[in-house]
């Protein structure tokens, strides 16, 4: 086993370790509507810093997930704007989010999603 082939194994205990670990079930959904549930790393940061250091007001929301445990017709399936994704913060507030970009890392084989939430709804900027 190579280096590349370690770190995509290791990714199993890294991402996908949900008890021990930093994962949670992150959902992702089509555009057709079908489901798939993944483990990920969801991070979801309210409080930003401009690029003199002054605090603002945003949202960055970013997901992580192995892409070998999300593969279509024999080849990984890489979510695009239209998806949307569902997870649930640490209060147990159930999130539906939209993917805006994907960042697929075909080299480990890792893929970060950027994603944001729906600023017509009134509770979209908690």
């Amino acid at each position: 086993m190579n280096l590349y082939e370690l770190a995509e194994k290791d990714l199993a205990t890294t991402i996908e370790d949900a008890k021990n670990g930093s994962g949670r079930t992150l959902v992702l959904i089509d555009e057709d509507g079908s489901e798939t549930e993944l483990v990920a790393i969801v991070g979801d940061i309210g409080y930003l810093l401009d690029s003199e250091g002054n605090p603002i007001a945003a949202r960055s929301i970013v997901a992580a997930f192995r892409m070998s445990s999300f593969m279509k017709d024999g080849d990984y399936a890489v979510p695009s704007e239209g998806w949307r994704a569902r997870t649930r913060d640490m209060a147990g507030k159930e999130w539906t989010l939209f993917v805006t970009r994907a960042e697929p890392d075909r080299t480990i084989g890792i893929c970060r999603l950027i994603l944001s939430f729906d600023f017509t709804k009134e509770d979209s900027g908690d």
